[in-house]
Order: C-alpha cells, then structure tokens, then sequence
C-alpha cells in the first residue's frame, strides 16, 4: 500500500506536468501560428505612406487569425506588439517617424500560460511563451518568368524610375518610322530624343526572347517564358510585330474586372485609381536601350497598365500606363516611389 500510494503519487505529479507542458506548446503554436499569418495580411498593406502603416497596425488588431484557447479567445491587446522596419534586421519601431521605405512587419505576441499542476513543486503559476514573426515586401524573382515578353526602353538608365513619370503612357511596342502624334504620350517631349523607332534599327522595336506563337501567347497570358531573368541580364531582342501578340494581349485585358479606359484621361504625376484583378497590371524589364553599354541591358522591373486596345498595323506605337512599381499579393499601388517588382513574404 505504502508504495502504491508512492507511486499514485509521481504518476498523478507525471500527468499534471504533461497537462502543463502540453497546454503551454499548444498556446505556443497558437501565439506563433497567428504572429505568422498577422504579420503577412499586414505587410500587404504597406505603401510607403502613413495610410499603409495604419492600414497594417488596424490589419492586426481586427485579424480574423487572431484566436488561442482552442480558439475560443482573442489574444489581448497588452500581449501584443507591431513593429515596422525598412529593412529585415531592423532597428524596429511601433511608431516610426518615417513611413518611406518601411517594408516590414514584426508580430510579437507574449501570452500567459496559466500552470495547474506545476506549482505544487514550487514553479511560478503562469509560464509567458512567445510567437513572433517578421512578413516583408521583398524583391520579386523570376526564375521562370511572370513578367510580359515586352521591354521599354528607358529614358533615364541613372535614374531609380527610368526617367518615367508615373501615370504617363510609354512605348512598349514601337513601329518603324513612327510619326509624332503617333508616338505615346510621354515618349514625345522631346521629340525626337526617344523615338525608339528611329534609334534601333530594322524591326527589333520592343519584344524579346520568344518566336513562336504559342510561345506569345503563353508568355502573355500565363507568364510562360521558360528563362530567367535578372537585373544586369542581356536581352535577345527579336523581330516582327505578330498577329499572336494583339489577340494575346486583348484576350489578357478581356479578362480583367475593372475595364474603365483610364488611357483617355491621364494625370501624369498619379497613377490611374485601378482596381481590376490584375489582368491589365503586369510587369515588364526596362532595358538600356541601343546606344548604351552594355546595349539592353535589364535595368529593372516596373509595372505598367494596359489600355482597353491597341492600334492595328504598323505606324502606331503600342502604349501602355507606367504605374511605378507592384507587389504581388499586396495592395495596389507605388508602394516605394521607385520601379520595381515586389511580393509579400515570410522573413522569419
């Protein structure tokens, strides 16, 4: 009896401490599972503005992952702690006094385990876990392609938006012997300093890499190049103006939701208020152009909106709206006031 009653004794002191542990790993995972998913649906809301920021702080408080106790509760407010960051590392702030360049999120989420059985052997009542993850906007990749088969020519190499203007129409397409009122709006002042089509000589005006027409169309509607690309590459620029582009392209504008033709009304300096599901909002390289060295070279990635349509033959520049930079799985919008091509990740 004497050692039965010893042994009830560890084996129900056992189970108490599983009961404890257990309960304090499954409060673990939920703190680290919400951090998680919080910090991604806040970065999302980062534009470089103080908007994004209190777009991204009003994303944790109201988020729907936000759960623990089985679910049953929200983790309070006093536990947990958003802070942003221009770069991964750090330094971080709650409040920074500047919201440019900021493209991080930090989720911290400190909760109190309350201990049943522990205390007996003299531990505290309340074990504190922690879950804590960094979500940013990242430069995007393109291992395998994403981006349409089309390059811009810059008009500034040095300059971080290639010498555009955001809300302004540019060539993405030039045709040869292109008269001025044909040219797209913001390729025309000076005239003729970027009429590409008198610089590069016979057809290569605009489209790379691909030949065949299943290959257009893939590439333009699905993003199916087959090479990767990087800033500092080379271009193989080709020739022609296929039949295979136009209907690509009009198939791709065809099935975005948000159809307004915000080609017949620009304001340079603002980009379009578009809120399609980003059919018309793609990416495209901007290359050096012919004269440079090295020639068409990948300066960067930006995003341009296409227009509703796109002029038959061959004496018409094909235009589209230069919007600055994107990120995938974000909010619309410039986030950074430079190009470039951006997407929401886990960092840590």
């Amino acid at each position: 009896m004497i050692v039965t009653a010893a042994s009830l004794f560890v084996f129900v002191g056992m189970l108490g401490l599983a009961a404890d542990l257990g309960r304090v790993f499954i409060v673990k995972s939920e703190a680290q599972a919400f951090a998680d998913l919080g910090s991604l649906a806040a970065a999302r809301h980062l534009n470089g503005k103080q908007t994004g920021i209190t777009a991204a702080q009003t994303e944790v408080t109201n988020s729907t992952y936000n759960k623990w106790n089985f679910g049953t509760q929200s983790f309070p407010a006093s536990v947990t702690t958003v802070e942003f960051s221009t770069a991964a590392a750090g330094p971080w702030s709650a409040a920074p006094g500047s919201a440019a360049n900021v493209a991080f999120v930090r989720l911290t989420v400190t909760p109190s385990v309350p201990l049943s059985f522990m205390p007996v052997l003299g531990t505290a009542t309340t074990q504190t876990v922690m879950g804590r993850a960094i979500a940013g906007v990242v430069p995007q990749q393109f291992p395998l392609g994403g981006y349409l088969p089309f390059t811009p020519f810059a008009h500034n190499n040095a300059d971080s938006n290639f010498g555009y203007t955001v809300g302004q129409s540019y060539a993405f397409l030039w045709p040869g012997n292109v008269k001025q009122q044909d040219a797209c709006a913001g390729d025309q002042n000076p005239w003729p300093m970027y009429n590409m089509s008198d610089q590069v000589g016979g057809s290569t005006r605009g489209y790379f890499e691909l030949q065949a027409a299943s290959a257009i169309a893939d590439a333009i509607l699905g993003g199916k190049q087959t090479m990767s690309l990087s800033v500092g590459d080379i271009l193989t620029m080709t020739n022609g103006q296929k039949q295979a582009e136009q209907n690509a392209l009009m198939d791709r504008v065809g099935f975005d939701t948000d159809q307004t033709a915000y080609e017949q009304n620009l304001t340079p300096g603002t980009a379009p208020p578009y809120a399609g599901n980003g059919m018309r909002l793609v990416v495209m390289p901007v290359n050096s152009g012919p004269n440079a060295v090295p020639a068409y070279q990948v300066l960067g990635f930006s995003a341009w909106l296409l227009p509703m349509s796109y002029p038959n033959g061959g004496n018409k520049a094909w235009c589209a709206i230069y919007m600055g930079s994107r990120t995938a799985g974000g909010d619309t919008g410039n986030p950074f006031n430079v190009a470039g091509a951006y997407v929401v990740r886990l960092q840590q």
